[in-house]
């Protein structure tokens, strides 16, 4: 049996719903303090492999269970990135991504609960969980894409900008965890903590996020008055939004003293500033040469004038 590619575009929307949604279970059960709700793994206990004794059990066994649904998801873009027509090496690579991704969260999370949440392991579980959800927008994007050589759609100095605000991006996926490993939500009441002065940690996470903000709104004016495709506007708008109410959250979070379920919306931002980041840098491409309709996501196609090497965006020529 073979897939078509819209089909198989689906399967790697779900797998990403799904990515997407154990962050926040994974980071329903720090908040709840059921890290350690069973102090074994992979059984909850030594004498149970599944045990629903109190809440705290059962709030991480279900996470667990969770982890399978995820773990078939990828499969299911892996058999399909093998199965789908035109088949497409690119995407098989990025889709075995996920499965290695997979495996090492488990075994992560193995090491996580055995090492007592220490602050180190449950940030490293966070940022493997960030890889897999970043992977899996590329294989999003890529999937609706055709194959062959791309073009940027903007100038040298947009594009620089939006490498500057990844970058950005990606500390923030650090300084997040640092804060989250100083502050009061350990996952259980034993667990160690990093020995940091609160304040300052999430000063540095601030001033990071201000950073990162005021770069996505300069790419944003510079786009706009540089006369960028419309779906690349767009996108950066909507980058812009979920930046600031990010930022809001955050803020809103700390002054009411890090209530657990804003904590948790804080995280749910974290993963979707971080995916429409990746996902408005992918789009500041787009294929050098492609039929109307086929890019999957309302890019102009970019074609190339073989006379005199300018670039046609849907009709409109400027410079290569």
């Amino acid at each position: 049996m073979t897939l078509e590619p819209r089909t198989y575009r689906r399967i790697v929307a779900i797998a990403l719903a799904l990515l997407c949604a154990i962050v926040v279970t994974g980071a329903a059960v720090r908040l709840s303090g059921s890290g350690l709700g069973c102090d074994d793994w992979p059984n909850c206990s030594s004498e149970r492999v599944i045990e629903f004794g109190n809440p705290n059990q059962t709030i991480e066994q279900v996470n667990r269970l969770f982890t399978g649904l995820v773990s078939l998801s990828v499969a299911a873009a892996v058999l399909g990135s093998i199965r789908r027509r035109p088949y497409r090496r690119d995407l098989v690579v990025l889709s075995w991504g996920l499965v290695a991704g997979v495996i090492g969260q488990i075994v992560l999370g193995g090491i996580t609960v055995l090492v007592g949440l220490h602050p180190a392991a449950v940030a490293g579980h966070f940022l493997l969980s960030m890889i897999l959800v970043a992977d899996a927008v590329v294989l999003l994007w890529r999937s609706g894409q055709p194959d062959g050589p791309r073009r940027p759609q903007v100038a040298p100095a947009e594009l620089w900008l939006s490498r500057v605000a990844v970058v950005l991006m990606v500390g923030l996926m650090f300084t997040g965890p640092a804060v989250t490993g100083t502050g009061p939500h350990a996952g259980d009441a034993e667990s160690p903590r990093f020995g940091w002065f609160l304040p300052d940690v999430a000063r540095i996470h601030s001033i990071n996020m201000w950073i990162f903000l005021a770069v996505v709104v300069v790419l944003l004016v510079r786009l706009a008055h540089s006369g960028a495709p419309r779906p690349v506007l767009h996108r950066a708008q909507a980058l812009l939004v979920v930046i600031v109410a990010q930022g809001a959250i955050g803020y809103t979070q700390y002054e009411m003293g890090i209530p657990p379920w804003l904590v948790a919306l804080h995280i749910a931002g974290a993963t979707a500033v971080l995916g429409v980041t990746v996902w408005f840098h992918l789009g500041l491409s787009a294929p050098v040469t492609a039929p109307d309709g086929i890019d999957g996501d309302g890019l102009d196609p970019v074609r190339t004038d073989d006379k005199d090497g300018t670039v046609d965006r849907a009709g409109s020529s400027s410079s290569a």
